[in-house]
């Protein structure tokens, strides 16, 4: 018994000991249901810095503009430090901060502040600056058929003001005017592109902006909507109105795109030649019949329009017309005129170079101008050629004896007219075939040549004959 107890005594020790070794190796091994104590496995990520751009910006009264949030953790939110001008939504859907700030008079500082999920912020300083357009882009119809709305075919106007924070008009101001939507163009007043769907036009001295509208013609009954955008500031308005359908022909009139065509010549002296204008009509009922108050002073092509957006061609031919009216007749009996003027131009006229001095080769000559045969007749005629430069051609050739030759003598000029500068002509003298003497002896042959210039230029030759 006593053997048994010191056994166990002694036993005690050993057993605690492969014990704590069996829990080290369960350790070592990765057991138990806790997490692996693994010195070489990283520790737990950073969260992102919340990052915000741009930083700073200028953001226009009207015109929309945006943050966006780069990294951080979201949800995010924002919040203005000055909501009754640059109002945000505090709660930010995405990574985007849409602003869209109210007029202010003057340049106005905003802070805008982002937050995320993780208490992080950024500031971004924003200037809300004033705008030159707000709320004033007005359209009106020309006319009354279609009460306010734009009928088919007809014309209406776009208007808008630029104005200073103090209410000053902005002279000069370019603002482009965009057609949106809708069955509508601009009227450009540039006959080589009469329409578009997006002109520029500078403000006058009251900082106003005024575009033509001009609906298509038989076009459906429609929404339309056109915009006008300060180049300077990227503010931006629009208008709506509607297109009213309205081909009627009691209701619908004519619209002939240019109105009016002003044509200028090269200088003070001379009209527009070989200039060509092509005249659009619109509306009314086709087709339509066109004449013109001076049908000599252009070529016109395409004097029947068959269908409403065709056009008719008007060619300069150098005759100065102040005004020429076309006058444009649809099939209902209605008509309509639409002009062209060609007038003389601002430039001085070039004068053309001075022609060089009438000249005749040879000047003069000497010579006895028969020769003898030894028979008969006595005497045979001779031959000379002489050349003509300068002046202007064509030249005409005159030749007279001085004094006078014997009866059946003469001179013969071949040819009399010559049509070209270096040309030339002969001269040949024709003895009597009786003649016992030389007829021409002591004779002068004068050739008078003139050319075609006003006044006219003149030059003699001469064979003296000995």
């Amino acid at each position: 018994m006593l053997q048994n107890r010191l056994t166990a005594w002694l036993l005690r020790p050993v057993l605690s000991l492969l014990a704590l070794c069996g829990l080290l190796s369960l350790a070592a091994c990765g057991g138990g249901s806790g997490a692996p104590n693994n010195p070489y496995q990283p520790g737990p990520s950073s969260p992102p810095t919340l990052v915000v751009q741009p930083a700073s910006l200028n953001a226009y009264a009207g015109v929309p503009a945006t943050l966006t949030i780069v990294s951080g953790t979201g949800p995010f939110t924002a919040f203005s430090d000055t909501p009754a001008v640059l109002p945000v939504s505090q709660a930010v859907a995405g990574n985007t901060v849409v602003l869209l700030a109210n007029q202010v008079a003057a340049d106005t500082n905003v802070r805008v502040t982002v937050r995320d999920a993780l208490g992080q912020s950024q500031d971004v300083a924003i200037v809300v600056k004033p705008a030159p357009l707000l709320n004033n882009l007005t359209f009106a119809p020309s006319g009354g058929d279609c009460g306010s709305d734009l009928c088919s075919a007809q014309t209406g106007t776009a208007r808008v003001v630029a104005l200073a924070p103090g209410g000053a008009p902005l002279v000069g101001r370019q603002i482009r005017f965009d057609v949106v939507f809708g069955p509508v163009a601009f009227n450009t007043g540039n006959p080589a592109q009469p329409q578009a769907t997006t002109v520029t036009v500078v403000t006058d001295n009251a900082g106003a902006a005024v575009a033509v509208v001009q609906a298509l013609a038989n076009s459906t009954t429609q929404p339309a909507q056109v915009r006008a955008t300060d180049l300077t500031t990227g503010n931006q308005q629009i208008a709506n109105f509607t297109v009213v359908n309205n081909t009627n022909a009691a209701q619908s009139p004519i619209v002939v795109v240019p109105s009016n065509a002003t044509i200028t010549g090269p200088d003070k002296n001379t009209c527009s030649t070989g200039f060509r204008v092509d005249y659009y009509i619109y509306g009314g009922t086709p087709p339509y019949t066109v004449q013109s108050t001076f049908p000599q002073a252009v070529s016109l092509t395409n004097n029947v329009v068959t269908a409403s957006g065709g056009f008719f061609t008007a060619i300069t031919n150098g005759t100065c017309v102040k005004p020429l009216t076309f006058t444009i007749v649809d099939a209902a009996g209605k008509q309509t005129t639409t002009q062209l003027t060609n007038d003389v131009g601002t430039i001085d006229p070039v004068a053309p170079p001075a022609a060089p001095a009438l000249a005749v080769t040879p000047p003069t000559m000497a010579d006895k101008c028969v020769a003898p045969t030894g028979g008969s007749p006595a005497f045979a005629g001779k031959t000379y050629t002489f050349v003509i430069t300068g002046g202007t051609a064509s030249y005409n050739i005159t030749a007279i004896a001085n004094p006078g030759l014997n009866p059946g003598s003469g001179v013969t000029v071949t040819p009399n007219v010559v049509s070209a500068d270096g040309g030339s002509f002969t001269v040949t003298t024709t003895p009597a075939s009786t003649a016992a003497t030389d007829p021409f002896a002591g004779k002068t042959i004068s050739l008078l040549v003139t050319d075609v210039s006003s006044p006219a230029k003149t030059v003699t030759a001469t064979i003296t004959c000995q």
